[in-house]
């Protein structure tokens, strides 16, 4: 790769970065809110991407064992915790934050429909 290459790469990653890091700071209302924006980079460059490589490798588990999970009785549940969970850990909580969900919920609760 060439300097050019290796240049225009690190600027669209730090605009995108800072983009994205904007669009979370416009959701919040108070500073008080906000993460720290050290974390809120780390959840974006580290966090996400290992976690959506999770959910993709626990939703093809679960489409692999659907046929068993169903027979058995526990399709739903295994459906839950191994597609809905991770996808939801990693679309749908705001940068930086790791205890609650967009609409409130704890991380850590799956609920029943």
């Amino acid at each position: 790769m060439d300097k050019k290459t290796v240049l225009l790469a690190i600027i669209l990653l730090i605009t995108s970065v800072a983009f994205t890091l904007a669009a979370e700071a416009e959701e919040v209302t108070t500073f008080a809110e906000r993460p720290p924006a050290g974390l809120m980079v780390l959840d974006l460059l580290v966090v996400r991407p290992l976690s959506a490589s999770v959910a993709a490798a626990s939703t093809g588990f679960c489409v692999g064992t659907m046929p068993l999970a169903y027979t058995i009785g526990v399709g739903e549940q295994s459906a839950r915790i191994l597609v809905e969970a991770p996808w939801r850990f990693t679309a749908m909580r705001r940068l930086g934050d790791f205890i609650h969900y967009k609409d409130g919920k704890s991380i850590t609760v799956i609920e029943r429909p």
